[in-house]
């Protein structure tokens, strides 16, 4: 702009064949602009096999450092999913490695791809909750100071579902027909709390999730199972199974 101001202040010396060129000259500045913008935001998806966590046929995960970790100093690092080949990218979560005194506060795991569907489970608060137990170990709270969310995205229709899951989650599955199912205390902090069993269903389609139903609760080990939509878990040493039903 600066020089397209200069050149028109020239115009008055040379107005004919000053303003022709500043003209040519600013636009063409202004279009390799918008080119090289538009460059950068559309990479296509297999130009970041270099950075790949996870790949298929048809998705490509990555991770690019974006910082550093404010909780605990650590280096920060985004997950993206695209579609290949040539899909966009979007952030399915982040990961951020200890610090000199905390752990990262933010973590993503259990990553699962089926078909263009990829799923994960975000933690975020860990940080703080080394800090509640460090400096105030008696405190129940500190046993949910770290929060999780069930994420799933389905790259083909561009739809996301975010279930966050109850209390401090000590076991987590995920069915891409359509389920998630997760335990948790039901007495958070408190030493020997009986676990419940809840589950949502979902529709694998559109990502619309269903009611949360509570499928058990008491001594139950920390493994859960699915087989299509069929959930499998152990209650105080005995094999048990429920068929779900999704959203759709």
């Amino acid at each position: 702009m600066l020089r397209l101001i200069g050149c028109l202040a020239r115009m008055l010396v040379r107005p004919v064949v000053l303003a022709l060129a500043c003209l040519a000259a600013f636009a063409g500045a202004a279009s390799a602009s918008v080119l090289v913008s538009a460059r950068t935001h559309t990479r296509e998806c297999n130009s970041h096999r270099s950075h790949a966590l996870k790949l298929t046929r048809q998705v490509l995960v990555w991770s690019q450092h974006t910082g550093t970790d404010p909780d605990s100093d650590g280096r920060l690092t985004t997950l993206y999913a695209c579609r290949r080949p040539a899909g966009p990218s979007v952030a399915i979560g982040k990961r951020a490695a200890d610090g000199p005194e905390y752990v990262g506060n933010v973590a993503t795991s259990d990553l699962s791809i089926t078909g263009t569907l990829v799923s994960d489970l975000f933690t975020t608060g860990l940080a703080s909750q080394q800090a509640c137990f460090e400096f105030d170990p008696a405190n129940p709270r500190c046993a949910t100071a770290a929060s999780q969310t069930a994420r799933i995205f389905d790259l083909a229709t561009r739809r996301s579902l975010r279930q966050p899951l109850a209390g401090a989650a000590v076991a987590y599955a995920f069915a891409p027909t359509g389920a998630i199912a997760w335990e948790a205390p039901t007495s958070p902090g408190t030493v020997g709390s009986p676990l419940v069993l809840q589950a949502v269903g979902f529709d694998p389609s559109t990502l619309k999730e269903g009611p949360i139903e509570t499928l058990d609760t008491g001594d139950l080990s920390a493994s859960l199972h699915f087989t299509g939509l069929t959930l499998e878990w152990i209650d105080a040493g005995q094999p048990k199974s429920v068929v779900l039903t999704n959203a759709s």
